[in-house]
């Protein structure tokens, strides 16, 4: 690719949902990094913008309010705030988009920057390519190795290691707080993440009693404020405290980095631990480890029945959830504890030394 003039302004687009926005953390860094003197926004919807708050190599969210936007085809003031919202979108004056979401509202957002450069992935869904001045063809499979291979074809001196979340001061203020409240201390506890998204990707709640019946340590259940009835369910007749609609997003970070380890299914909680360091246990029923599985420091328990990896967002059945067993996960969470060290999962199950040979920034 031929060399691109360096930008003043860089737009990043990843609007949701949590866990993408978190896989496409390690950009702000390399950006920095290759351009210490570049602005960098990142594009977000409300509901995720307070994992990127405060983050230090972000200068500006650029709030994207999808859900009203959504209703402007039948409401004019949805439809005015719209205009408003690309017409300010523009005067940023933006050099660089880069669209890490890969759908056609995404890339309608980098056309409607009118940055010069406007870059997002060839096999981008939607017909979103339409909108890219580069559409960059990746191969890795997993989709932070994705988003940091598309990252390097621009030049941008980004690695894995700069997937980091930076624990806020008062979040982590306030996590030590909730659990000085309960009579825990960091790293004497197992912080479990029910929830998810979609409801095939979750693992029932009679398992999530038997495993946490197992562990003899104590547990700590975090969720959002709509997944409290799904954290009693889990925590009844248990040991566990529940603290399920009791954080915030900086907050759950927080008490993810002072966990022993965390144990969650397919969700953002999966990208988060990672991010601030936790060893984390993802349980996988109908999605890829290999695409969305633990990033460097974690491992992943797969479901052992035959449509593993099904892709599918509904199913009927849900045996492949149900079909890990409590005694198998306490016994992956007691040899992630022993090893002191963990599996590079997240590196599309390769060695950290296949990334050895990555291009030179300065040489494209």
């Amino acid at each position: 690719m031929t060399p691109l003039p360096p930008p003043h302004r860089v737009l990043i687009i990843k609007p949701s949902s949590l866990g993408d926005v978190v896989s496409a953390i390690a950009l702000p860094a390399g950006l920095r990094r290759t351009f210490p003197h570049a602005h960098i926004a990142w594009l977000v919807v409300p509901s995720c913008a307070d994992i990127l708050r405060g983050q230090p190599k972000i200068d500006e969210l650029v709030i994207f309010d999808r859900r009203h936007y959504g209703r402007m085809s039948r409401n004019l003031r949805a439809a005015g705030d719209f205009l408003a919202f690309c017409r300010q979108l523009r005067a940023k004056q933006f050099d660089w988009a880069i669209d890490l979401q890969g759908l056609f509202r995404s890339g309608v957002m980098a056309w409607i920057s009118r940055a010069k450069v406007r870059a997002g992935f060839a096999d981008a869904r939607e017909l979103s390519r339409v909108f890219y001045t580069h559409a960059v063809k990746v191969d890795r499979p997993h989709t932070v190795d994705r988003n940091i291979q598309l990252a390097w074809s621009l030049g941008i001196d980004v690695r894995p290691e700069d997937f980091r979340l930076a624990i806020l001061p008062e979040a982590a203020q306030q996590a030590d707080a909730l659990l000085a409240r309960h009579g825990l201390k960091p790293r004497q506890f197992i912080l479990a993440v029910p929830g998810a998204r979609r409801e095939n990707k979750m693992y029932p709640p009679q398992r999530w009693r038997e495993l946490l019946g197992l562990l003899g340590r104590p547990v700590v259940l975090t969720g959002a404020a709509n997944e409290q009835e799904l954290c009693r369910q889990v925590a009844e007749d248990t040991a566990a405290v529940n603290l399920a609609g009791q954080t915030t997003l900086p907050v759950l970070a927080a008490m993810m980095a002072r966990a022993q380890a965390v144990i969650c299914v397919d969700s953002a909680a999966n990208f988060i631990a990672p991010a601030v360091g936790a060893p984390h246990l993802e349980l996988v029923g109908p999605t890829d480890p290999l695409r969305t599985g633990p990033y460097r420091s974690g491992r992943a328990v797969a479901a052992q029945v035959p449509c593993q990896g099904c892709l599918r967002r509904r199913c009927r059945r849900h045996v492949c959830m149900d079909s890990i067993a409590p005694k198998r996960v306490a016994a992956e969470l007691e040899a992630l504890l022993a090893s002191g060290r963990t599996k590079e999962a997240g590196m599309g199950q390769s060695e950290a030394g296949d990334w050895a040979g990555r291009p030179d920034p300065t040489t494209m």
